[in-house]
Protein backbone atom coordinates (compact mmCIF):
# COMPACT_ATOMS: atom_id res chain seq x y z
CA UNK A 1 0.00 0.00 0.00
CA UNK A 2 2.95 2.63 1.22
CA UNK A 3 4.88 1.69 -2.06
CA UNK A 4 1.47 2.15 -4.39
CA UNK A 5 1.27 5.49 -2.41
CA UNK A 6 4.79 7.01 -3.02
CA UNK A 7 4.80 5.61 -6.68
CA UNK A 8 1.16 7.38 -7.20
CA UNK A 9 2.92 10.53 -5.61
CA UNK A 10 6.18 10.58 -7.89
CA UNK A 11 4.03 9.76 -10.83
CA UNK A 12 2.06 12.82 -10.04
CA UNK A 13 5.22 15.06 -9.20
CA UNK A 14 6.81 13.82 -12.49
CA UNK A 15 3.55 14.43 -14.76
CA UNK A 16 3.78 18.51 -13.18
CA UNK A 17 7.14 18.49 -13.88
CA UNK A 18 6.35 17.63 -18.01
CA UNK A 19 2.96 19.78 -18.11
CA UNK A 20 4.91 22.81 -16.68
CA UNK A 21 7.52 22.55 -19.38
CA UNK A 22 5.15 22.75 -21.97
CA UNK A 23 4.63 26.39 -21.90
CA UNK A 24 8.09 26.94 -21.87
CA UNK A 25 8.77 24.61 -24.76
CA UNK A 26 5.85 27.02 -26.85
CA UNK A 27 7.28 29.63 -25.78
CA UNK A 28 11.03 28.91 -27.29
CA UNK A 29 9.55 26.50 -30.42
CA UNK A 30 8.27 30.47 -30.90
CA UNK A 31 11.65 31.99 -30.45
CA UNK A 32 13.60 29.33 -32.52
CA UNK A 33 10.77 30.41 -35.19
CA UNK A 34 11.78 34.00 -35.03
CA UNK A 35 15.55 33.14 -34.84
CA UNK A 36 14.81 31.02 -38.20
CA UNK A 37 13.03 34.37 -39.77
CA UNK A 38 15.78 36.00 -38.78
CA UNK A 39 18.68 33.54 -40.58
CA UNK A 40 16.52 34.14 -43.72
CA UNK A 41 16.97 37.49 -43.64
CA UNK A 42 20.64 37.70 -42.49
CA UNK A 43 22.04 35.18 -45.15
CA UNK A 44 20.06 37.35 -47.40
CA UNK A 45 21.60 40.70 -46.13
CA UNK A 46 24.93 38.94 -46.44
CA UNK A 47 24.86 37.99 -49.83
CA UNK A 48 24.07 41.37 -51.17
CA UNK A 49 26.75 43.08 -48.74
CA UNK A 50 29.49 40.64 -48.84
CA UNK A 51 29.06 37.43 -50.52
CA UNK A 52 28.51 38.95 -54.51
CA UNK A 53 31.12 41.68 -53.89
CA UNK A 54 33.45 38.12 -53.32
CA UNK A 55 35.11 38.57 -56.34
CA UNK A 56 38.79 37.57 -56.68
CA UNK A 57 40.40 35.58 -59.18
CA UNK A 58 43.17 34.03 -56.33
CA UNK A 59 45.37 32.41 -59.27
CA UNK A 60 45.87 36.08 -60.36
CA UNK A 61 46.37 37.43 -57.46
CA UNK A 62 48.68 35.28 -56.01
CA UNK A 63 50.38 36.04 -59.07
CA UNK A 64 49.79 39.84 -58.79
CA UNK A 65 50.99 39.69 -55.15
CA UNK A 66 54.28 38.10 -55.75
CA UNK A 67 55.65 40.13 -58.23
CA UNK A 68 54.62 43.47 -57.35
CA UNK A 69 57.28 45.62 -55.24
CA UNK A 70 56.74 46.90 -51.82
CA UNK A 71 54.89 50.49 -52.19
CA UNK A 72 52.34 48.24 -54.85
CA UNK A 73 51.44 45.80 -52.42
CA UNK A 74 48.88 47.67 -50.78
CA UNK A 75 47.49 48.47 -53.71
CA UNK A 76 47.02 44.85 -55.24
CA UNK A 77 45.76 44.05 -52.31
CA UNK A 78 42.98 46.27 -51.99
CA UNK A 79 42.12 45.72 -55.47
CA UNK A 80 41.59 42.25 -54.97
CA UNK A 81 38.14 41.67 -54.88
CA UNK A 82 38.53 39.85 -51.46
CA UNK A 83 36.19 40.71 -48.87
CA UNK A 84 36.93 43.50 -46.96
CA UNK A 85 37.74 41.95 -43.75
CA UNK A 86 40.57 39.68 -45.57
CA UNK A 87 42.09 42.72 -47.23
CA UNK A 88 42.45 43.93 -43.52
CA UNK A 89 44.00 41.02 -42.38
CA UNK A 90 46.52 40.51 -45.31
CA UNK A 91 46.86 44.82 -45.02
CA UNK A 92 47.41 44.21 -41.12
CA UNK A 93 50.28 41.22 -41.70
CA UNK A 94 52.11 43.73 -44.13
CA UNK A 95 52.01 46.65 -41.56
CA UNK A 96 54.11 44.13 -39.51
CA UNK A 97 56.50 42.87 -42.07
CA UNK A 98 59.31 43.96 -40.58
CA UNK A 99 58.79 41.11 -37.78
CA UNK A 100 61.40 38.71 -37.71
CA UNK A 101 60.23 34.81 -39.19
CA UNK A 102 58.12 33.25 -36.18
CA UNK A 103 56.48 36.45 -34.91
CA UNK A 104 55.12 36.86 -38.57
CA UNK A 105 54.01 33.15 -38.60
CA UNK A 106 52.38 33.70 -35.29
CA UNK A 107 50.61 37.21 -35.89
CA UNK A 108 49.26 35.20 -39.27
CA UNK A 109 48.44 32.12 -37.56
CA UNK A 110 46.45 34.79 -35.03
CA UNK A 111 44.82 36.28 -37.90
CA UNK A 112 43.33 33.55 -39.46
CA UNK A 113 41.84 31.84 -36.28
CA UNK A 114 40.36 34.61 -35.25
CA UNK A 115 38.51 35.16 -38.81
CA UNK A 116 37.69 31.52 -38.22
CA UNK A 117 36.31 31.48 -34.94
CA UNK A 118 34.06 34.25 -36.09
CA UNK A 119 32.50 32.01 -39.25
CA UNK A 120 32.67 28.81 -36.82
CA UNK A 121 30.28 31.15 -33.68
CA UNK A 122 28.24 32.20 -36.86
CA UNK A 123 27.39 28.57 -38.19
CA UNK A 124 27.44 27.02 -34.84
CA UNK A 125 24.35 28.91 -33.67
CA UNK A 126 22.41 28.22 -37.38
CA UNK A 127 23.94 24.10 -36.20
CA UNK A 128 22.37 24.17 -32.83
CA UNK A 129 18.76 25.58 -33.56
CA UNK A 130 18.67 23.04 -36.52
CA UNK A 131 19.64 20.53 -33.70
CA UNK A 132 18.02 21.96 -30.78
CA UNK A 133 14.28 22.62 -33.09
CA UNK A 134 13.57 19.19 -33.36
CA UNK A 135 13.72 18.22 -29.79
CA UNK A 136 11.36 21.08 -28.75
CA UNK A 137 9.04 20.12 -31.36
CA UNK A 138 9.23 16.43 -30.03
CA UNK A 139 8.78 17.54 -26.51
CA UNK A 140 5.68 19.74 -27.22
CA UNK A 141 4.12 16.52 -29.31
CA UNK A 142 4.39 14.26 -26.45
CA UNK A 143 3.78 16.33 -23.26
CA UNK A 144 -0.06 17.08 -24.13
CA UNK A 145 -0.72 13.45 -25.54
CA UNK A 146 -0.83 11.92 -21.81
CA UNK A 147 -3.87 14.85 -21.28
CA UNK A 148 -5.37 13.49 -24.43
CA UNK A 149 -4.99 9.94 -23.89
CA UNK A 150 -6.89 10.07 -20.73
CA UNK A 151 -9.23 12.60 -22.21
CA UNK A 152 -9.74 10.06 -24.54
CA UNK A 153 -10.84 7.19 -21.74
CA UNK A 154 -13.08 9.95 -20.57
CA UNK A 155 -14.66 10.08 -24.13
CA UNK A 156 -13.63 13.50 -23.77
CA UNK A 157 -13.07 14.72 -27.36
CA UNK A 158 -12.62 18.17 -27.21
CA UNK A 159 -9.90 18.22 -24.79
CA UNK A 160 -8.30 15.44 -26.92
CA UNK A 161 -8.54 17.19 -30.39
CA UNK A 162 -7.05 19.99 -28.19
CA UNK A 163 -3.99 18.07 -27.78
CA UNK A 164 -3.40 16.67 -30.45
CA UNK A 165 -3.61 20.21 -32.11
CA UNK A 166 -0.86 21.25 -29.97
CA UNK A 167 0.96 18.42 -30.60
CA UNK A 168 1.06 18.77 -34.33
CA UNK A 169 1.63 22.24 -34.11
CA UNK A 170 4.72 21.91 -32.11
CA UNK A 171 6.24 19.52 -34.57
CA UNK A 172 5.92 21.00 -37.68
CA UNK A 173 7.16 24.67 -36.11
CA UNK A 174 10.34 22.37 -34.46
CA UNK A 175 10.54 20.39 -38.35
CA UNK A 176 10.50 24.01 -40.34
CA UNK A 177 13.14 25.84 -38.07
CA UNK A 178 15.34 23.01 -38.29
CA UNK A 179 14.89 22.64 -42.04
CA UNK A 180 15.52 26.48 -42.07
CA UNK A 181 18.48 26.62 -39.89
CA UNK A 182 20.09 23.72 -41.50
CA UNK A 183 19.68 24.71 -45.02
CA UNK A 184 21.35 28.26 -43.66
CA UNK A 185 23.88 26.97 -41.58
CA UNK A 186 24.87 24.63 -45.03
CA UNK A 187 25.04 27.88 -47.24
CA UNK A 188 27.18 29.67 -44.83
CA UNK A 189 29.42 26.91 -44.12
CA UNK A 190 30.09 26.62 -47.60
CA UNK A 191 30.91 29.86 -48.41
CA UNK A 192 33.09 30.37 -45.08
CA UNK A 193 35.00 27.69 -46.43
CA UNK A 194 35.29 29.50 -49.82
CA UNK A 195 36.71 32.25 -47.55
CA UNK A 196 39.24 30.35 -45.02
CA UNK A 197 40.49 28.75 -48.47
CA UNK A 198 41.66 32.21 -49.86
CA UNK A 199 42.45 33.64 -46.71
CA UNK A 200 45.04 31.00 -46.18
CA UNK A 201 46.37 30.84 -49.57
CA UNK A 202 46.55 34.66 -49.22
CA UNK A 203 48.69 34.69 -46.08
CA UNK A 204 50.91 32.10 -47.40
CA UNK A 205 52.06 33.69 -50.12
CA UNK A 206 52.05 37.26 -48.51
CA UNK A 207 54.55 35.01 -45.83
CA UNK A 208 56.32 33.98 -49.00
CA UNK A 209 56.78 37.47 -50.12
CA UNK A 210 58.10 38.98 -46.96
CA UNK A 211 60.28 36.58 -46.64
CA UNK A 212 61.67 37.11 -50.27
CA UNK A 213 61.63 40.82 -49.65
CA UNK A 214 63.80 40.29 -46.19
CA UNK A 215 66.21 38.25 -48.40
CA UNK A 216 66.84 40.81 -51.00
CA UNK A 217 66.50 43.38 -48.01
CA UNK A 218 63.79 45.40 -49.96
CA UNK A 219 61.92 45.77 -46.47
CA UNK A 220 62.28 49.33 -45.90
CA UNK A 221 60.77 50.48 -42.55
CA UNK A 222 61.49 49.51 -39.42
CA UNK A 223 58.33 50.63 -37.62
CA UNK A 224 54.79 49.03 -38.00
CA UNK A 225 53.07 50.98 -41.12
CA UNK A 226 49.35 51.75 -41.19
CA UNK A 227 47.51 50.66 -44.58
CA UNK A 228 45.02 48.35 -42.11
CA UNK A 229 44.23 51.23 -40.23
CA UNK A 230 43.92 53.75 -43.04
CA UNK A 231 41.83 51.57 -45.43
CA UNK A 232 39.20 50.92 -42.57
CA UNK A 233 38.70 54.48 -42.11
CA UNK A 234 37.90 54.97 -45.80
CA UNK A 235 35.08 51.97 -45.33
CA UNK A 236 33.65 54.05 -42.22
CA UNK A 237 33.48 56.85 -44.21
CA UNK A 238 31.98 55.40 -47.16
CA UNK A 239 29.63 54.20 -45.72
CA UNK A 240 28.76 57.31 -43.84
CA UNK A 241 28.92 59.30 -47.32
CA UNK A 242 26.62 56.06 -48.70
CA UNK A 243 24.38 57.01 -45.36
CA UNK A 244 24.24 61.48 -46.15
CA UNK A 245 23.73 60.81 -49.97
CA UNK A 246 20.43 58.42 -48.94
CA UNK A 247 18.89 60.66 -46.49
CA UNK A 248 19.37 63.83 -49.12
CA UNK A 249 18.12 61.67 -51.96
CA UNK A 250 14.78 60.64 -50.20
CA UNK A 251 14.17 64.14 -49.10
CA UNK A 252 14.87 65.39 -52.22
CA UNK A 253 12.43 62.78 -53.62
CA UNK A 254 10.07 63.78 -51.37
CA UNK A 255 10.11 67.28 -51.93
CA UNK A 256 9.40 66.29 -56.11
CA UNK A 257 6.42 64.59 -55.22
CA UNK A 258 4.93 67.47 -52.26
CA UNK A 259 6.04 69.89 -55.62
CA UNK A 260 4.30 67.95 -58.35
CA UNK A 261 0.94 68.09 -56.27
CA UNK A 262 1.66 71.45 -55.51
CA UNK A 263 1.86 72.16 -59.22
CA UNK A 264 -1.48 70.32 -59.81
CA UNK A 265 -3.17 72.52 -57.10
CA UNK A 266 -1.44 76.21 -58.50
CA UNK A 267 0.57 78.19 -57.10
CA UNK A 268 4.17 80.18 -57.79
CA UNK A 269 7.48 80.03 -56.81
CA UNK A 270 9.22 82.87 -56.14
CA UNK A 271 13.52 82.93 -56.15
CA UNK A 272 14.44 86.73 -55.20
CA UNK A 273 18.37 85.23 -55.42
CA UNK A 274 17.97 84.14 -59.03
CA UNK A 275 17.71 87.84 -61.46
CA UNK A 276 17.00 87.53 -64.87
CA UNK A 277 14.29 87.53 -67.53
CA UNK A 278 11.02 86.72 -66.84
CA UNK A 279 9.86 82.56 -67.25
CA UNK A 280 6.42 82.19 -69.10
CA UNK A 281 4.32 79.53 -68.17
CA UNK A 282 1.47 77.39 -70.28
CA UNK A 283 -2.41 78.48 -70.20
CA UNK A 284 -4.40 76.66 -66.74
CA UNK A 285 -7.33 75.77 -67.44
CA UNK A 286 -10.72 78.43 -67.84
CA UNK A 287 -7.43 81.09 -66.85
CA UNK A 288 -5.31 83.78 -67.92
CA UNK A 289 -1.42 82.49 -68.63
CA UNK A 290 0.95 84.07 -65.83
CA UNK A 291 4.68 85.55 -65.89
CA UNK A 292 6.56 84.77 -62.55
CA UNK A 293 9.30 87.58 -62.69
CA UNK A 294 11.64 86.42 -59.68
CA UNK A 295 12.62 83.35 -61.84
CA UNK A 296 14.26 84.96 -64.68
CA UNK A 297 17.59 83.38 -65.33
CA UNK A 298 17.62 79.81 -66.40
CA UNK A 299 18.21 76.49 -64.43
CA UNK A 300 22.09 76.24 -65.35
CA UNK A 301 22.74 79.95 -64.61
CA UNK A 302 20.99 79.04 -61.23
CA UNK A 303 22.53 75.92 -60.66
CA UNK A 304 26.24 77.75 -61.22
CA UNK A 305 25.10 80.34 -58.40
CA UNK A 306 24.30 77.48 -56.10
CA UNK A 307 27.64 75.32 -56.15
CA UNK A 308 28.55 75.45 -52.28
CA UNK A 309 26.70 73.62 -49.84
CA UNK A 310 25.47 77.15 -47.83
CA UNK A 311 24.33 77.93 -51.32
CA UNK A 312 22.27 75.18 -52.18
CA UNK A 313 20.65 75.01 -48.24
CA UNK A 314 20.08 79.28 -48.73
CA UNK A 315 18.90 78.95 -52.70
CA UNK A 316 16.41 76.07 -51.41
CA UNK A 317 15.22 78.16 -48.77
CA UNK A 318 14.82 81.21 -50.89
CA UNK A 319 12.61 78.51 -53.17
CA UNK A 320 9.96 77.82 -50.48
CA UNK A 321 8.73 81.67 -50.54
CA UNK A 322 5.51 81.07 -52.55
CA UNK A 323 2.65 83.39 -53.86
CA UNK A 324 -0.53 81.79 -54.90
CA UNK A 325 -1.81 82.88 -58.13
CA UNK A 326 -2.47 81.03 -61.30
CA UNK A 327 0.99 78.79 -62.19
CA UNK A 328 1.11 75.52 -63.49
CA UNK A 329 3.05 72.92 -63.23
CA UNK A 330 5.89 74.00 -65.57
CA UNK A 331 6.71 76.44 -62.80
CA UNK A 332 6.98 73.63 -59.98
CA UNK A 333 9.01 71.66 -62.24
CA UNK A 334 11.68 74.67 -63.14
CA UNK A 335 11.72 75.16 -58.94
CA UNK A 336 12.41 71.42 -58.83
CA UNK A 337 15.23 71.19 -61.14
CA UNK A 338 16.65 74.30 -59.42
CA UNK A 339 16.70 72.30 -56.14
CA UNK A 340 17.91 69.29 -57.92
CA UNK A 341 21.11 70.55 -59.51
CA UNK A 342 21.91 72.63 -56.11
CA UNK A 343 21.98 69.21 -54.54
CA UNK A 344 24.55 67.43 -56.93
CA UNK A 345 26.76 70.41 -56.61
CA UNK A 346 26.30 70.45 -52.93
CA UNK A 347 29.68 69.09 -51.32
CA UNK A 348 28.86 65.68 -50.01
CA UNK A 349 30.24 65.83 -45.99
CA UNK A 350 26.97 68.57 -46.69
CA UNK A 351 24.46 66.15 -47.83
CA UNK A 352 22.76 66.66 -44.48
CA UNK A 353 22.15 70.03 -45.04
CA UNK A 354 20.86 69.75 -48.32
CA UNK A 355 18.68 67.13 -47.25
CA UNK A 356 17.03 69.33 -44.57
CA UNK A 357 16.72 72.36 -46.92
CA UNK A 358 15.09 69.76 -49.07
CA UNK A 359 12.85 69.11 -46.23
CA UNK A 360 12.14 72.42 -46.01
CA UNK A 361 10.87 72.72 -49.60
CA UNK A 362 8.15 69.94 -48.51
CA UNK A 363 7.20 70.94 -45.65
CA UNK A 364 6.61 74.79 -47.04
CA UNK A 365 4.74 73.40 -50.33
CA UNK A 366 2.59 71.41 -48.80
CA UNK A 367 1.52 74.16 -46.25
CA UNK A 368 1.19 76.58 -49.57
CA UNK A 369 -1.50 73.55 -51.14
CA UNK A 370 -3.28 73.56 -48.40
CA UNK A 371 -3.99 77.87 -47.82
CA UNK A 372 -4.50 77.46 -51.96
CA UNK A 373 -7.52 74.44 -51.20
CA UNK A 374 -8.79 77.05 -48.35
CA UNK A 375 -8.87 80.22 -50.04
CA UNK A 376 -11.76 79.75 -52.51
CA UNK A 377 -14.09 78.48 -49.23
CA UNK A 378 -12.62 81.99 -47.49
CA UNK A 379 -13.24 83.76 -50.26
CA UNK A 380 -16.78 82.32 -50.71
Amino acid sequence: MEMAAAHSSLADILHAISQGLLIPDIILLIAFAGYALFCIGSILVEFFTERRNFKAQMPRFLAALMGADEQDIPEVITESGLLNRQKIALLTVFDYRMLPGDALVALIRRTVDVEETRYDRITGRNNTAAKVAPMLGLMGTLIPLGPGVAALADANTEMLSSSLLVAFDTTVAGLVVAAVCLVVGKIRSNWYGDYLSSLDSAMATMLQKIENMREEGAITVQEPTDYAFMYEESIAKEKARGSKNSDAAAAAEMAEEVAAEAGMAGGAIELPGVQGGPLATTQAPGELATRIEPFGASVAGAASMMGEAAEAETAADEATKITFGQATEDIFGQADEVAEAAFEQADENDAEQAAEAAEDIADEAAEAVEAEQDAPASEE
